[in-house]
């Protein structure tokens, strides 16, 4: 028995492909009961984030473990086998654990030492027992990889200064257009990664800050949550004539808006 992660990231795959591999949250469930009963994997854990797909699993095989992972990922993505083969990277044993303590430390991800990772972490750990598809193994290497994140941040300075992608995108905003306190900005999405980007712009004291979502009640809250203000999306062309800065951090698998859209603005 083998301790494998076997996955890609935003280095190793196109961000089209990792987007169709990446699985939602909705079908979290199905996805640990299906790699729970494959051939070769007993206990499972899938991180599944904006930036990587990674199964973690007790393999009777590692081979096989590899092959059942790759299968997998190819169904839920429709793409052939070998062309998911081309983008997985793949660990075992102790390299495996390794690989989970660095990205739970926060060393893997886009901005080295980003809070975020931790969370995913140990949620992913949290959907695997509910479904009741992690065990005694990889319960203990979660536990300790948990712990190893907290360390990381608590007795280095690795989380200090922009560590998160929505710190990183205001600061670049702020770069850009010379001071962001003030400015009117317009934020597309109202998730988990909207929430951030909202609290590092009231952080660095934007203005008015104007939030569109396709769920209305998200919107509202999200936007009173930071004295903004909220915004339909079927008004989203008329705020985007009155706001300096523009962030959109929607999972909609459809566009919202393309070039064309915001040439008319320049």
């Amino acid at each position: 028995m083998s301790i494998v992660a076997i996955g890609c990231n935003h280095r190793s795959t196109p961000l089209a492909k990792l987007e169709r591999m990446t699985v939602a949250a909705v079908d979290m469930p199905k996805a640990l009961g299906g790699l729970a009963a494959a051939d070769h994997l007993s206990e499972v854990v899938v991180l599944s984030t904006c930036n990587r797909i990674e199964v973690y699993a007790f393999a009777e095989r590692f081979h096989g473990g590899y092959q059942d992972v790759r299968e997998f990922l190819a169904a839920y993505a429709g793409l052939p086998p070998e062309d998911v083969a081309d983008h997985l990277y793949a660990h075992h044993d102790q390299e495996a654990v390794r690989h989970l303590f660095t990205v739970a430390a926060g060393l893997d991800s886009v901005v080295v030492g980003e809070h975020e990772i931790l969370g995913q972490v140990r949620d992913a750990w949290e959907a695997a027992q509910v479904e009741g598809a992690v065990g005694s193994t990889l319960g203990s290497l979660f536990r300790h990889a948990i712990e190893t994140g907290k360390r990381a941040r608590t007795e280095t300075t690795i989380g200090r200064g922009i560590a998160s992608v929505s710190q990183a995108a205001v600061a670049l905003a702020d770069e850009r257009i010379g001071r962001i306190d003030g400015r009117t900005v317009l934020v597309i999405g109202a998730g988990d990664m909207a929430a951030g980007t909202v609290r590092s712009l009231a952080d660095a004291g934007a203005g008015d800050v104007l939030v569109a979502n396709r769920t209305w009640e998200r919107a509202q809250e999200l936007a009173g949550a930071c004295g903004g203000t909220a915004v339909p999306l079927d008004g989203l062309f008329d705020a985007l004539s009155r706001v300096d800065v523009l962030v959109t951090t929607t999972g909609a698998q459809d566009l919202i808006l393309e070039a064309a859209d915001l040439r008319g603005l320049a």
